[in-house]
Formats: structure tokens, C-alpha cells, sequence
């Protein structure tokens, strides 16, 4: 069934919750892993689209995994990202499961990024549709904890815009960036979180940059081993988290980690589909 509508939670979310400093060893690695940093800082290090943005929708949607030739390898469209340089990653294959193709995480003390580009006008499709599954979910893990800040799954979604109007520390974030690895920070975007403890519906930043934000959709292990269903609204999520209008959809990406909190994790993924 799809998830319900997000419970009203008390403050606001659009009153963004700052996240808990993390102790000094911690944030000077994450200090250092900026230099490796690959998307937009949603596993502790960030990305990023490497590509230069098209001024035109052109319709591009999303690699779909069920249609896949084979098991193993990804299909074309998706690309694995390295976030951490001292750390293994973690491993992504497609597998049959329940009579489908799907995508399959393995996250073992360790944290990578997979990335398909897209090229999508969200006022024509704002609807995101997609299923995932996690085996294990640490309770202690929340991305409202710099330090703790694992996810079993976690959805990425990458929007265009203009960074004329950013702040002084965004820009100086995403040239950051953009100088340790060659690729560029989306404009915004908008992360939808199995957390292990925040409510559903808690909204956080991301501590490096205000442009990166975290919508919790799933709370918990209550539905640890099961298949959940959501069916998202990305213009609404995305005015509601920002408080404006979103720019044209250039990415989406998967994270699966455990690097934090030093554990194992593993997650299933099915079709992302925008309508």
C-alpha cells in the first residue's frame, strides 16, 4: 500500500532541526572526506552531478532495474560514486527477488553513492513512485546526527536552479567541492530517509550546507524485512522542505551506509518512476 501522509509533527518542519555536533575526531574526518566528497553531503560526504546541466527538459527519466538483461551488473544509466577513499563501498548488484529485478545493497562498515541522470520538468511529473525494503535498521543511526548519520536506504532526488541567490557558505561549499572532485553540487536536493529514529515527517539539514535536506518518509525497525510502498509528491515536498518552487529534476541517486556506526546493513531497491 502506499505510505500514508506525513504525520504533523511538533515543531514545524520547516523549522529545521540543527543537527548534534559531532565529537572532534568525527568532524575532522568529515573535514577530510569533503576532498572525496560525491553528492551533495548525504552520507557525511556528498555529490554531485558531473555533468554540465542542459537548459532544456528533455525528458530523460529514470534507468529502470527491472529491465535489466542480467543479474550483477547495474544497468546502464547508473553509476556508482565513490564517497570515502578510506573505506570500502558499498556493494550494489541486481538480483531477482519476488518475482522481479530489483537493486540489492550491501553496506558493511562502509558507504557509497549510485547515480542515475535524468532530465525531468516536476510540474509535468511530479509524482515519484518506488518501493524499498531494509533487512536491518539501527535504531541509533538518524540523520539528525552528524556523527550518526546512517541510513539502511535513503533516496536522493538533485534539482536544478540558480546559485546566483545562494549564501556565502553554500557557495563556498559547493566550490569546494567542485575543486576536491571535479563535479558540481546540485542546485538543491531533496533526500527521502529510512531513519532509525526520527518521526516520519522530521525535516533536518544537512551540516555543510542549507541545500541539502533530509525528508524522514520511514522511522524505525517496526517494518524491518518488509517491502514499503510511497508515493510521493516532489513539487509539494520540495516547496514544503525549501519553501519555494523547484527547478528541473537532473538526478536521482541511492545511498545505502554503515560506515558511522561501524555495522552491517542491507536494503532492496525497486523501479523509481516519475508520472
Amino acid at each position: 500500500m502506499p505510505y500514508p501522509p506525513l504525520r504533523p509533527t511538533s515543531p514545524s518542519p520547516l523549522d529545521l532541526a540543527p543537527p548534534t555536533p559531532a565529537p572532534t575526531a568525527a568532524l575532522d574526518r568529515r573535514r577530510w572526506c569533503l576532498g572525496a566528497a560525491a553528492w551533495a553531503g548525504l552520507a557525511g560526504c556528498s555529490t554531485l552531478s558531473d555533468r554540465p546541466a542542459t537548459p532544456a527538459d528533455d525528458g530523460r527519466g529514470v534507468v529502470p532495474f527491472s529491465n535489466a538483461p542480467s543479474t550483477g551488473a547495474l544497468p546502464a544509466g547508473w553509476h556508482e560514486l565513490l564517497l570515502r577513499r578510506d573505506l570500502p563501498n558499498t556493494r550494489y548488484e541486481l538480483v531477482d527477488m519476488g518475482g522481479r529485478r530489483v537493486l540489492h545493497a550491501l553496506a558493511d562498515q562502509s558507504t557509497s553513492v549510485l547515480r542515475c541522470d535524468v532530465s525531468i520538468d516536476p510540474r509535468r511529473q511530479p509524482w515519484l513512485d518506488w518501493d524499498w525494503r531494509a533487512e536491518q535498521v539501527d535504531t541509533r543511526a538518524t540523520v539528525a546526527d552528524d556523527a550518526l548519520d546512517d541510513c539502511p536506504v535513503r533516496l536522493l532526488v538533485g534539482f536544478d536552479g540558480d546559485p546566483s541567490g545562494l549564501s556565502l557558505r553554500d557557495r563556498l561549499f559547493s566550490e569546494q567541492v567542485e575543486l576536491f572532485t571535479g563535479h558540481t553540487v546540485p542546485y538543491a536536493t531533496l533526500t527521502y530517509v529510512w531513519d532509525g529514529q526520527a518521526p516520519v515527517g522530521s525535516v533536518f539539514s544537512y551540516a555543510r550546507t542549507s541545500r541539502v535536506r533530509y525528508l524522514v518518509v520511514e522511522s524505525g525497525d517496526r517494518h524491518a524485512g518488509r517491502w514499503r510502498r510511497y508515493r510521493r509528491n516532489v513539487v509539494d515536498d520540495y516547496r514544503r522542505v525549501y519553501g519555494g518552487e523547484p527547478g528541473r529534476i537532473i538526478s536521482v541517486g541511492l545511498i545505502t551506509d554503515s560506515d558511522d556506526l561501524k555495522t552491517r546493513t542491507e536494503a532492496w531497491v525497486g523501479d523509481l518512476r516519475f508520472g
